[in-house]
């Protein structure tokens, strides 16, 4: 694995790329683009979006070029100091070959997304050592209406403009939703607010105290990149980030019988064997009966499949505030961790920027 570097801190004045490496809804959702656009930049940070309009005709090769060029051109440019993803999508992996790593490499900066950007925090880690950002997106975080749960923001801003030291504890938030915005379903029009309720409590399924490097995202890619060159050779030194998408569309969730699947497949490559700690995020539509069935699931899965049996004895924590859920914490891809049960934290122990 290549030596390990840190983009430099986000300041204020610095300006930040939207690119859409997946999904491309710049031209379906405008109003709302623009409001997460707006957002930030009275924050203080100008903005520079990076996206070519796409006919319906455009093939897989041609898209795969622009996309491509548009992720070069954020990189490449010196007066950015960031990138975000608008939205994740379904093939940001058809990007993973024909992307510079070199390139990237010698214009390290801040790298923010998740959904199926986890192909690139792959990609981009393993291929140059940048470390990247597992955190919000623009269109599902940074557009809400009238504006952004405060929680995502805060965590944003002490993340990647933090001036020195380590992370620090991962912040919990009392209020979240497992919703996202009406305007995502195709209205773009819709300024109605996201309903925010209590948020499920953390919940450790299994106690202990490990410290390791955090790896995952959302729990379908972590599976494809299974065998692949991008992949960890090793989870050994690893704690383990899970959570999960939609289902077969907005409407539904990540079954917890397709969660079990996943996790079946990522105890099957080995990876499940190998790990300090794991820890997953709040689930999509997730209601208190789904939450139950998934610890079930997560526990019998490992005590039957990795331990043949036996008790597997690693901390394992459940709905922390990551995932296709808000509010959303800015996850530091690769950084050392510390996942300790009986003081009920998890805590990054390294800086996620550089001064």
């Amino acid at each position: 694995m290549p030596p390990t570097i840190l983009p430099k801190a986000l300041r204020q004045g610095d300006t930040i790329a939207l690119i859409s490496p997946s999904a491309r809804l710049n031209d379906l959702l405008p109003r709302s683009l623009a409001r997460g656009k707006a957002f930030l930049e009275s924050l203080g940070f100008p903005i520079k979006i990076i996206y070519t309009s796409l006919p319906p005709s455009t093939t897989i090769t041609e898209s795969i070029h622009v996309r491509s060029e548009e992720l070069h051109s954020a990189f490449s440019d010196p007066s950015i100091a960031a990138i975000i993803c608008t939205i994740g999508g379904a093939h940001a992996n058809e990007l993973l070959p024909f992307l510079n790593y070199d390139l990237i490499r010698s214009h390290p900066k801040i790298f923010l997304g998740y959904s199926d950007t986890t192909f690139l925090h792959y990609a981009i880690e393993s291929r140059t050592g940048l470390r990247t950002f597992y955190g919000p997106s623009i269109l599902t975080d940074f557009s809400d209406h009238p504006s952004p749960i405060p929680f995502t923001v805060d965590h944003f801003l002490h993340v990647l403009s933090a001036t020195s030291g380590p992370v620090g504890p991962l912040p919990r938030s009392s209020i979240g939703t497992a919703e996202h915005s009406e305007f995502l379903y195709g209205n773009d029009e819709s300024t109605t607010p996201r309903t925010l309720i209590q948020a499920p409590s953390w919940r450790w399924l299994r106690p202990g105290c490990a410290t390791g490097r955090l790896y995952g995202g959302t729990v379908s890619c972590v599976v494809r990149l299974q065998g692949t060159p991008y992949a960890p050779p090793s989870w050994e030194d690893k704690i383990l980030f899970l959570e999960s998408a939609m289902g077969d569309s907005l409407t539904h969730p990540y079954s917890v019988g397709q969660f079990r699947s996943s996790l079946v497949d990522l105890a099957l490559s080995g990876a499940l064997g190998q790990i300090r700690g794991l820890v997953v995020g709040r689930g999509y539509k997730y209601d208190e009966k789904m939450q139950d069935e998934l610890a079930g699931v997560i526990v019998e899965v490992l005590d039957t499949i990795v331990g043949r049996g036996q008790k597997v004895e690693i901390p394992i924590l459940m709905n922390v505030d990551f995932g296709h859920t808000s509010p959303f914490l800015t996850l530091p891809v690769g950084a050392r961790v510390r996942v300790d049960a009986e003081r009920d934290e998890v805590v990054v122990l390294e800086a996620g920027v550089e001064m």
